[in-house]
């Protein structure tokens, strides 16, 4: 009966005398190990079975294998080995534990093993450990808690994201992330999405453990038991501060370059001798260039070119402020120092500390075949001779606006303009483009395009000069607008 029933039995049990040789062998240890008994002696044990350590590849000292220690007296608890032979060709793990076997007296009389099949366990351990590596080692906070929204486990990227350490943040509630800025009825959404069953995604606003705020991307997924019992809630979330400051960030320069390009004017005015033409190649980021065609007190024609510092909505709105002040000034008054005295004041008290605008006025008299400029740290213009050679350079005659209160700023003399002469305006953007390299495009080769190209028409000119870019920095992004006012005599 005895034997009968360990025939029945789920585990393997094997038995084998004093001098290795075995006397009991049961239906699950031939299903476990894949074969039976054998002739074979124990230093052959671990060669004739295919016994390996928990390697899987080295294998078992057949001195050390638990049944052969058994031979010697010794006890041996759930110790894992592998199990690989020709019946077993996929093989198999087993956790096996073995004890002497006594005679009635008291002495050793052989030895016996009992073990079972521990594959399943095995491999199901294998993916939880994969799973418990990959969650201790994504860069996505991670953390489980009970129903009642207690904390049992975060990962290491939970402690990098919030700056509360494991110990700090078991037992707590994730409450302690609550920042106030979220709309209300928020958690009350929540809760009853999860209790429900449901997985629940949201992007709220939470407070780390030093003050700071940041956006989280999170997903909580309510986890069940065998009867349908939601017994925790495991949540993983992002840190996407940079990326909703990237979405902000792209709205706003969506925003500034349609009051950009409203700005501009639709098209330059038509002089009898005078051939105009202006135009801005906006870069990737909104910046505040500007350029205008304006109709002076007097009954000349000013043509501004400025630059606001910086990008974005602000240097975009910064630009709209200048051309209103400016387009106002202008019908006050044809002294060009005082235009820029007066919109440096505006400016001055508008502007914050970092932002300021260069800016190149020149004033066209048609009749009189001269200009007059005035210059608050803008870049050099240029008026070239019918060669295409600098004749005279158009440099500053003050300061940017925005910066001193009290500046004030210098108008040049009247400078006559000839026949083939070609006035050339522009901001850095031209200059300063990038090849692959990092080299520039620089003003002398600004001043050699428009020379070489001085025979077109002034809206040719200014096509031709952003191609020749274009050309130069090839796949090289634009870094600035780059804004080009020509205008040519007859």
């Amino acid at each position: 009966m005895l034997e009968a029933a360990v025939q029945q039995v789920a585990e393997g049990v094997i038995i084998v005398d004093g001098k290795g040789r075995f006397v009991f062998w049961n239906e699950a240890a031939h299903r476990i190990v894949g074969m039976g008994p054998l002739a074979a002696p124990p230093a052959e044990w671990s060669s004739t079975y295919g016994c390996f350590l928990p390697d899987a590849v080295t294998a078992y000292p057949p001195e050390q294998l638990p049944l052969t220690r058994a031979m010697r007296g010794e006890h041996v608890r759930e110790e894992e080995m592998f199990i690989r032979n020709p019946s077993n060709p996929e093989g198999s793990w087993i956790s096996i534990s073995s004890a002497p076997l006594l005679d009635p007296k008291g002495e050793l009389a052989g030895g016996v093993v009992v073990f079972r099949d521990i594959t399943e366990r095995r491999e199901a351990d294998e993916v939880v450990r994969r799973l418990s590596k990959a969650v201790e080692r994504t860069t996505d906070a991670v953390f489980i808690t009970d129903r009642n929204a207690v904390i049992e486990y975060v990962n290491p990227a939970f402690e990098a994201i919030t700056g509360y350490t494991g110990e700090e943040a078991l037992g707590q509630r994730p409450s302690i992330l609550k920042s106030g800025r979220n709309e209300p009825g928020f958690y009350e959404a929540l809760w009853k999405n999860i209790l429900a069953g449901n997985v629940h995604s949201t992007t709220p606003i939470n407070r780390k453990k030093s003050g700071e705020l940041f956006h989280a991307e999170q997903t909580i997924t309510p986890i069940s038991d065998d009867a349908g019992r939601i017994t925790h809630f495991v949540s993983v979330m992002r840190d996407v501060t940079v990326l909703k400051m990237a979405q902000a960030r792209e709205v706003e320069m969506s925003l500034a370059r349609a009051v950009q390009q409203k700005l501009y004017p639709l098209g330059a005015p038509e002089l009898p001798g005078f051939d105009l033409a202006g135009a801005a190649f906006p870069a990737s980021q909104t910046g505040g260039d500007y350029f205008d065609f304006l109709p002076a007190a007097d009954g000349r024609i000013a043509i501004a070119v400025g630059d606001v510092s910086g990008h974005g909505f602000g240097a975009a709105l910064l630009m709209a402020e200048t051309r209103a002040y400016l387009r106002s000034l202008s019908k006050a008054t044809a002294d060009l120092g005082e235009i820029l005295r007066q919109l440096n004041l505006f400016l001055c008290h508008d502007t914050e500390d970092e932002r300021f605008v260069t800016l190149m006025l020149t004033l066209l008299d048609p009749e009189r075949r001269t200009i007059v400029y005035a210059s608050a740290g803008h870049i050099n213009g240029y008026l070239l001779d019918s060669s295409g050679a600098a004749r005279r350079v158009l440099d500053s005659t003050g300061v940017p606006l925005g910066i001193l209160g009290e500046a004030e700023f210098a108008s040049s003399p009247e400078i006559p303009l000839a026949a083939g002469d070609l006035l050339l305006l522009l901001t850095d953007g031209a200059a300063e483009a990038q090849d692959r390299s990092g080299a520039f495009f620089e003003t002398e080769r600004v001043l050699r395009v428009v020379a070489e190209e001085r025979h077109q028409s002034s809206t040719q000119i200014v096509r031709r000069l952003r191609a020749a870019v274009e050309d130069f920095a090839r796949d090289s992004p634009q870094r600035d607008d780059i804004t080009v006012v020509v205008c040519k005599v007859a």
